[in-house]
């Protein structure tokens, strides 16, 4: 991600979105965040939470079960909004949002401004309007369809400290297979030199080629 305060670049972009007289009590805490193909705008991981609006550009939102399977909540485009929930608690949240293309958003740091915004009636009022229809949006979500060797992938790499996973029982327990059947992808996995074995029952995913949003099956 890449910052910009300038004060003009904002102009335009407030301009450019539905939402600038919401903003205007908060422009001084505006910057413009850019984002290229794959880059993560929100994850469990990151320390900052960052409230942003997007500008141009796509992204794509879900969230990871612990068995690996994944709910797509949206497919972000201009005037979308991101993280309103953090503004109301502490700590990262458990939505991934990644950049689809190149993508610009007005942001605000959540933990520097925090303050400023809930003072803002006319800023509360487009966040409830915002977390209403994602609200009404969730209640027909359906996790999308994955094979176990797609899921065990999605594990590994969201799931899993620096991508290894530690114990085949367990992590079999969560997958809903059988040490066996896990055993077997993650064998095939290491011949394919998408993982590599790292110890007894534990492996490291090692190829970025196979992750979760680069894996078109996984979009089916």
């Amino acid at each position: 991600m890449e910052r910009c305060y300038d004060k003009e670049v904002i102009d335009r972009c407030l301009a450019r979105t539905k939402h600038g007289p919401e903003l205007e009590e908060l422009k001084d805490c505006l910057f413009v965040a850019e984002y290229g193909k794959g880059e993560l705008l929100t994850s469990p991981f990151q320390s900052e939470n960052l409230f942003q609006i997007v500008i141009d550009g796509t992204l794509n939102s879900y969230f990871i079960m612990d068995d690996g399977s994944v709910y797509s909540l949206a497919d972000g485009q201009k005037d979308y909004l991101i993280c309103e929930m953090e503004i109301f608690k502490y700590g990262p949240g458990n939505v991934y949002a990644e950049a689809s293309d190149n993508l610009t958003c007005l942001a605000i740091s959540i933990g520097q401004c925090r303050t400023r915004m809930l003072d803002s009636c006319c800023f509360l009022r487009l966040l409830c309007e915002s977390l209403t229809g994602k609200i009404e949006a969730m209640t027909t979500l359906d996790a999308a369809p994955a094979s176990l060797s797609q899921r065990v992938l999605t594990y590994m790499k969201f799931k899993c400290a620096g991508k290894e996973l530690k114990g085949l029982q367990q992590a079999a327990f969560h997958l809903n297979c059988s040490s066996r059947q896990l055993q077997r992808i993650l064998n095939r996995y290491e011949t394919e030199g998408i993982v590599e074995k790292t110890g007894k029952g534990a492996y490291r995913l090692i190829s970025s080629e196979y992750g979760m949003m680069q894996d078109d099956k996984m979009r089916q």
